[in-house]
């Protein structure tokens, strides 16, 4: 679970998910260590 409040509204949520992507956009490594799974492995390559 997250500590952050949930989003109520159409405005804060486009602003949480941009936030999110930002932060991705940034940690390359991150992204990459989504598909070491074997079950989604086949998606990296």
């Amino acid at each position: 679970m997250g500590k952050r409040v949930p989003v109520k509204t159409k405005a804060k949520l486009r602003e949480a998910a941009n936030e999110h992507t930002t932060l991705l956009e940034q940690s390359p490594e991150r992204v990459m260590s989504y598909f070491q799974d074997p079950r989604v492995k086949y998606a990296a390559g």
